[in-house]
């Protein structure tokens, strides 16, 4: 299974102008709500970090298209939690940046849904989604009963999947959206059904949880495809729903900033005002070297202030920013990092690494040197590490795994707002 960015690229983005400055932070967008209040919750699930190797040359034939193409997974991450559909255990992985639920039983991919749906199917209905790396699933809807975190969402409606260009590991069997209800009207050649809610809408709607959840993701890795994703014993990553998960943080390090609605995203052409992706503002991108020290105030480092959309993503194993700041932030390190294949960029192993923080509500999120700069993704020389932020190039700024893992993350669509906290070294 390949990185997925579930954040449709429906035309070129445009090229930001991106000024360095020392000047003062950029205000909040609106005012804070006042306190922090969220605890945590007795509806958590653990999750299962799992790694796949780098592969290269996977030759897939595009039924939709007809032509081969090539899919290229360099060391890819994702997580994965159990869900009881009707009776049976199905893993899926999680995802941000998209709201569908769905599976498929074969081709490659874990465990899958056996029986008939308890509910029936949608008649004259296609289900089908179109992922930004070139991934797709089409398939059918139908509903089933949903449970996750010991919260059973009653017939809940499902995509299951029949046809695919998705690079299977044998482990995950599908995946568990988690983004607006928006989102499940969009991509290919789908976009005039209905929208529906998911299967978080639904749990909130029918108020078995406060309508927001967070994610504390882990280092962790367990690559053993035979490991249940749900032992508490090995994974440290969390899915929380309805409130906050059971991890360590910094207490004085809360911040919050507002949700932007699709309209913020200009290359996709939408003009609703409508929440579907979390979309963010950032106030500032702060990276660099302060004569080799670290310093959590940013001073010393050089200071992004520039307005632009970046989406959070669970489902995207890199960070992704605009060319000007990540060619900043590549010669940053010592010595530079470079652009090896397929786009990524990489720096040699030893190589001493910048700090590169993301401000939002006055409060700068460091991305931890371990995810700037990936040991455990490396070029067959094994000299060369992956850097953890890349070029967007033709895709929207997302911040992913190699950001989310140094945070708390909350989802609160009440409020359509974000929080983060900085999470204790683990």
């Amino acid at each position: 299974m390949t990185a997925k960015f579930s954040v449709r690229a429906l035309a070129a983005l445009a090229i930001w102008a991106i000024p360095e400055a020392a000047a003062s932070v950029l205000p909040a967008t609106r005012p804070p709500r006042v306190g922090f209040t969220d605890t945590v919750t007795s509806h958590v699930i653990p999750m299962a970090r799992h790694d796949v190797p780098g592969s290269h040359d996977i030759h897939l034939r595009r039924r939709a298209t007809n032509v081969s193409t090539s899919l290229t997974n360099v060391h890819d991450v994702y997580y994965i939690i159990d869900l009881l559909v009707g009776k049976e255990i199905i893993p899926v992985s999680i995802d941000t940046g998209s709201s569908d639920t769905w599976m498929k039983p074969d081709c490659g991919l874990g465990e899958g849904l056996k029986g008939e749906l308890s509910g029936g199917i949608v008649p004259n209905v296609s289900f089908g989604r179109q992922y930004a790396d070139g991934t797709f699933v089409e398939g059918y809807f139908g509903f089933e009963d949903v449970t996750v975190g010991g919260l059973t969402a009653k017939r809940q409606r499902l995509g299951i999947v029949n046809n695919t260009y998705w690079q299977g590991d044998g482990r995950v069997s599908g995946l568990l959206g988690l983004a607006y209800p928006y989102m499940t009207s969009l991509d290919g050649p789908y976009e005039t059904q209905p929208l529906y809610d998911p299967v978080f809408t639904t749990l909130w709607k029918e108020k078995l949880i406060s309508p927001m959840f967070s994610i504390a993701l882990s280092r962790h890795v367990d690559q053993s495809p035979t490991q249940s994703p749900v032992d508490p014993s090995l994974e440290t990553s969390y899915l929380a729903l309805g409130g906050l998960p059971p991890v360590s943080y910094d207490e004085d390090s809360w911040a919050r900033t507002p949700i932007q609605d699709m309209s913020t995203l200009k290359a996709w052409g939408i003009t609703t005002k409508e929440h579907g992706l979390y979309i963010l503002t950032a106030e500032a991108y702060v990276y660099g070297n302060a004569n080799g020290t670290f310093t959590v105030t940013g001073e010393g480092l050089s200071r992004n202030v520039s307005q632009f959309p970046v989406t959070i993503d669970a489902g995207a194993t890199l960070t992704y920013m605009p060319t000007i700041l990540a060619k900043k932030l590549y010669a940053s390190f010592d010595p530079p990092a470079e652009l090896i294949a397929y786009g990524l960029y990489y720096a040699k192993c030893n190589a001493k690494v910048p700090q590169f923080g993301v401000q939002f509500g006055g409060k700068i999120f460091w991305m931890a040197p371990e995810d700037l700069l990936r040991q455990s993704a490396r070029d067959p020389t094994k000299e060369w590490c992956r850097v953890g932020v890349t070029d967007s190039d033709s895709i929207d700024p997302i911040l992913g795994v190699t950001f989310l893992n140094s945070v708390v993350a909350v989802f609160d669509v009440e409020h359509h707002e974000m929080r983060f906290a900085s999470r204790t070294k683990y």
